[in-house]
């Protein structure tokens, strides 16, 4: 595989086409419809818009592609966009390898075929860069082809769970500027913020709900966030929120959003709410109802004014908020993620949340969550608030102006310019459909399929930055799937899950056993993926997610093999999940009922739901946003998403050695968590001795939630995923557990026969 697979950069501009065949036959005249498509093995890596009516159309656009494939044809095909249909016109075909051999360019005309007829001619140019290991630690830390820029002199705080209090094991970790690691709470901070604010609220979210309490401690503010919004906007501040419309007022709401209570709670207040289809709202059943019925707004942000903290300017400052956490019920939870002790507290209703069982409230578990987000302060500040404007201006009809923004009042230019300053960028996925792009010049840059405008640039985010890893990469995420184009042996490929997360980080391991190096992956992600877990949603995400796991052991252990190594896949590739077990029940907790509460109960076990959207590389560079590691979210087409890739220009990752700024110091911190210790192994995640530390706790940690009787507490939450990896990589599930705990769902899932794969990739 190391030595067939292509991985690098196509840059594809396809110009015009001559001479087409007329390929509209209507009684009303026209001419051909045409569009471009480009694919590698199989795989679309670009489309162009439709020019109408030509036999000679006119595209002059360009794609800026990454490539990580096996690299045997390259096929351009030119299409026909007909009522109902999409004829082909013609294609070209070429030998991939044989074009890179050549020297990787070429401009000129190609003659299109179709049943050995010549279609007419397309005039395009190839330029291929290839990537090399060698330069990875003098690539820019920017990534490359994006709508916003980078950032410079910026301040960014990192959470790990809505709220957080320091632990003695936090003692040994130290923060950039050499001070002990006091771990910050989220919701205190968004309190602060938006009972700060003076001139706009601006949120958005996949779920906003009203009636849950930010800040749960003795003697703090009781208001509901519903109230806090409420009054602020009496006293005058902009409050302005677009939440996700789930279609519930077509069909019972299947996912728990909100959005209809939360609307009608600010109905005839100064609260203005816009529920956001997403694809265009008036579609009704027709058109564009499939994307609105499968796909969703996930971006999860607030943006806030804030008052000024220097003298000499006392304009104010713009802040925001962007991660994985909305503003609803069920986020609520630290870093002990309890399931009985607070259900008569903190979590008693209205914010009781679980929905991978069926239990009561008053009886429990609760599903206990895990998330990340982040708080951003100077210029990148700024660009969150335009993306809320271009996302309101799409939607909006012109009857709910935003709020002015300009330098008298507010400092448009605020730069941070202490040693630990960070440098940030604003990445996205999105298309014209939910953005009314305003940066024209930026905005031709990115991708145009069909007649949309297409930014994907946290796909682009992931890719670039897991090429630039020397050591290690730790991802937590509430998905894993992807890089279809190059499984083997799944019975059922889906074509369009070509993200290539997964076998970008596959390629750094191998390379690295190539060179005799060590390169660790550990991957966090759920036990199973929210809802119940043999539905056939869920067991298809499973399916998807066993072949992609199958797909990137089996070329680590072919490289293994290769190199005649006495290691195992595991030394390099690890998937965790983390669970909770042996929580305190209260004594007036109501008696267990159903033979799911009482099971529960006794076993008194629950897994955590991971619902992170993070990546670290190297101690260095950090991902948080609302973005999952599958094609919804990373195709820039399907569900509309959001992220920051940060890291502090002070502090990099410097010929292998990792910098102890306070990405790596968020990292020891979640390390923390999920394995209740700070070891000595733990300061070098790259190694093969870290990796096997972690490997060590999280299987044991899986023999303790799994036994028949509570005995012993786990260390930390960290288990390992229930799957058997042998020597050849091939993936099994784990003897006995062929099904997850408590559960009669299969843990490597199942296809399902009906359900559209647009909606579980």
């Amino acid at each position: 595989m190391s030595e067939t697979t292509v991985r690098g950069l196509l840059h594809v501009e396809i110009k015009e086409a001559a001479d087409l065949p007329d390929m509209d036959f209507s009684l009303f005249g026209g001419a051909t419809d045409a569009y471009v498509k480009v694919k590698l093995d199989g795989a679309k890596i670009a489309k162009t818009s439709i020019v109408k009516d030509s036999t000679s159309p006119v595209w002059n656009q360009s794609f800026y592609t990454f490539i990580n494939h096996i690299g045997e044809k390259l096929t351009i095909e030119v299409i026909d966009d007909d009522v109902g249909k999409n004829d082909c016109i013609g294609t070209h075909e070429m030998n991939f390898r044989e074009f890179i051999d050549n020297g990787g360019e070429f401009e000129g005309p190609v003659q299109l075929m179709l049943d050995d007829e010549e279609r007419g001619q397309l005039e395009i140019a190839l330029r291929y860069e290839p990537y090399i290991r060698e330069d990875k630690h003098v690539i820019s830390r920017k990534v490359p082809g994006c709508y916003f820029p980078l950032r410079e002199n910026c301040r960014v705080e990192l959470y790990q769970d809505a709220e957080h209090t320091a632990e003695p094991e936090h003692e040994a970790i130290t923060t950039a500027l050499g001070e002990s690691y006091i771990p910050p709470g989220a919701w205190k901070k968004v309190y602060e913020v938006l009972t700060g604010a003076t001139k706009f609220i601006y949120i958005t979210g996949w779920a906003v709900f009203t009636e849950i309490i930010l800040v749960r401690e003795e003697g703090a503010d009781s208001r509901t966030l519903g109230e806090i919004l409420k009054d602020k906007a009496e006293e005058g501040c902009a409050v302005y929120i677009m939440i996700w419309d789930e279609y519930d007022d077509m069909i019972p709401s299947l996912v728990g959003t909100h959005d209809t209570a939360t609307a009608d709670y600010f109905e005839d207040t100064r609260v203005c709410v816009k529920r956001c289809a997403r694809g265009y709202a008036d579609s009704g059943l027709s058109g564009d109802a499939m994307t609105r019925l499968i796909y969703t707004h996930h971006q999860k942000s607030i943006i806030c004014d804030s008052p000024s903290i220097t003298e000499d300017d006392e304009r104010l400052r713009m802040v925001a908020f962007v991660g994985g956490l909305d503003l609803t019920d069920g986020r609520y939870d630290t870093p002990q993620h309890p399931t009985f002790s607070t259900l008569l507290d903190k979590h008693a209703a209205p914010d009781f949340y679980q929905n991978c069982v069926t239990v009561r409230a008053e009886a429990g578990p609760r599903q206990p969550w895990h998330d990340i987000h982040s708080y951003v302060e100077g210029k990148i500040a700024q660009d969150i608030r335009r993306n809320f404007e271009e996302r309101w201006n799409a939607e909006d009809d012109g009857s709910n102006e935003l709020v002015y923004v300009d330098e008298e009042e507010f400092n448009l230019e605020e730069e941070y310019q202490g040693d630990d300053s960070w440098n940030v960028q604003f990445l996205r996925s999105i298309t014209s459909q939910s953005c009314q792009f305003s940066y024209l010049e930026r905005a031709r840059k990115l991708k145009t399929e069909r007649s949309e405008k297409i930014e994907d640039t946290i796909h682009s985010g992931y890719t670039h930055n897991i090429r630039r890893a020397q050591n290690y990469i730790f991802i937590e995420n509430q998905y894993f799937l992807g890089s279809a184009h190059v499984w083997d042996g799944a019975e059922h490929i889906p074509k369009k899950a070509t993200n290539l997360v997964a076998i970008e980080l596959v390629r750094n391991i191998i390379e690295a056993i190539k060179l005799g190096e060590h390169h660790s992956v550990y991957c966090v992600i759920p036990l199973y993926p929210e809802g119940v877990p043999d539905s056939m949603p869920v067991q298809e995400i499973l399916y998807w997610q066993t072949a992609t796991m199958s797909m990137m052991y089996k070329y680590i252990a072919q490289a293994i093999e290769e190199e005649g190594l006495d290691t195992h896949p595991t030394d390099y590739l690890g998937f965790y999940c983390i669970g909770v077990r042996g929580d305190e029940i209260p004594e007036d907790l109501a008696e267990p009922e159903t033979d799911v509460e009482i099971n529960l109960r006794e076993k008194n076990r629950f897994h955590i739901y991971v619902h992170s959207k993070m990546m670290i590389v190297d101690d260095e560079y950090i991902i948080v946003g609302s973005a999952n590691i599958n094609q919804r979210s990373m195709s820039g087409r399907r569900d509309t998403e959001m992220a920051v890739g940060c890291y502090q220009p002070n502090f990099l990752c410097e010929e292998g050695q990792l910098p102890q700024g306070d990405v790596g110091a968020f990292r020891k911190s979640l390390w923390v968590e999920h394995m209740g210790e700070m070891c000595e192994e733990f300061e070098n995640p790259g190694s093969i001795d870290c990796m096997r530390k972690v490997n060590e706790i999280a299987r044991s940690n899986w023999e303790k939630y799994v036994a028949d009787e509570y005995e012993e507490p786990l260390q930390g939450h960290l288990l390992m995923y229930p799957i058997d990896i042998s020597q050849d990589g091939t993936v099994s599930a784990l003897e006995g557990f062929e099904n997850f705990p408590d559960t009669e769902a299969s843990v490597l899932g199942a296809k399902s026969a009906v359900l559209v794969e647009k909606l579980t990739t």
